[in-house]
């Protein structure tokens, strides 16, 4: 798209400062007579271009010019362009790319370099194998959620029932550390996030649809209020504190005498008794009895099996 090539154009200008006519005709492959009239539209909305004659010219904008870029600070710029970093190997596209080559246009003064290089400070660990297997998925899904186009899928839901569906995609969650896909399922009648690792087959239709009004800040709050959270209570040996304290605060934390205790409210969940079972016996439940009662049903179970 002309307006695309255009706006790209001036974000190279802004970065490089001065570049020739064929170095812009053979990045956007178009002819310079072309490029000259993309520079043309430019001074037209009003971007000072001015022209250097000679072997060493080329097509700059005024050194005075800054565009603006208030829109976004330092720190909101800085967390974007490393969230497209850390993401854009899921997408397996140069769209992230592309963005980010547009922010760093943006911020080209020295303070906000400076700035943006704290970026390292801050790492998001996405699983890489996960990422690698459900790239395919995440490339197919934003190419329908662009085009607009059905996809009928394999799901097996949490109870292990399998169902096969047609869904309009609209938007790609990625939430705890793993990647969903917002959707209106024809089966329900209604939106739903369908966990990628569970869906086993994916194929485009051609079919399109017209993209409803969803609210999808009001399905992952419901999500949320609809799990039964309990208070726990524990002791724990100093060997799992880091783990500890990672999981529920520092705050949660304290000391009663010489034992470490910790009280939170977490969801009563599968995953609160895998946790719970994984620190042995480096952990011991002094509430609530549910929990206790259930914890010694699961070491009963594994006593069993290692039984004479």
């Amino acid at each position: 798209m002309p307006q695309s090539t255009i706006f790209s154009i001036l974000m190279i200008l802004l970065a490089k400062r001065k570049v020739s006519r064929d170095y812009l005709a053979e990045r956007f492959s178009v002819s310079k007579r072309t490029v000259s009239r993309y520079l043309t539209t430019l001074a037209d909305a009003g971007i000072p271009i001015e022209s250097i004659p000679g072997v060493n010219g080329g097509v700059c904008i005024a050194d005075d010019f800054t565009l603006d870029k208030t829109v976004l600070s330092d720190a909101e710029s800085v967390r974007i362009r490393d969230a497209l970093k850390k993401t854009s190997a899921s997408y397996g596209d140069k769209v992230n790319a592309a963005i980010i080559e547009k922010l760093d246009c943006l911020d080209k003064s020295k303070e906000a370099d400076s700035f943006a290089i704290k970026q390292d400070d801050l790492y998001i660990d996405c699983d890489y194998n996960q990422s690698e297997k459900l790239k395919p998925r995440i490339r197919l899904l934003s190419q329908a959620i662009e085009q607009c186009r059905v996809c009928e899928i394999k799901y097996t839901d949490a109870r292990g029932s399998v169902s096969f569906r047609r869904i309009e995609p609209h938007t790609l969650v990625f939430k705890n550390g793993a990647w969903y896909i917002y959707a209106l399922c024809d089966l329900r009648g209604d939106f739903r996030l369908f966990k990628l690792l569970r869906i086993s087959d994916i194929r485009l239709t051609s079919q399109s649809f017209i993209r409803r009004t969803g609210s999808l800040t009001e399905k992952l709050e419901l999500e949320y209020y609809n799990e039964v959270y309990t208070d726990i209570e524990f002791e724990f040996f100093p060997t799992v504190t880091e783990s500890v304290v990672d999981w529920l605060g520092e705050g949660a934390v304290s000391e009663r005498g010489t034992k470490l205790v910790a009280s939170a409210e977490v969801p009563l969940n599968s995953s609160l008794y895998k946790r719970l079972l994984s620190y042995g016996s480096s952990v011991k439940v002094l509430a609530p009895a549910e929990i206790q009662d259930r914890l010694k049903e699961e070491a009963k179970l594994m006593l069993d099996k290692y039984g004479d």
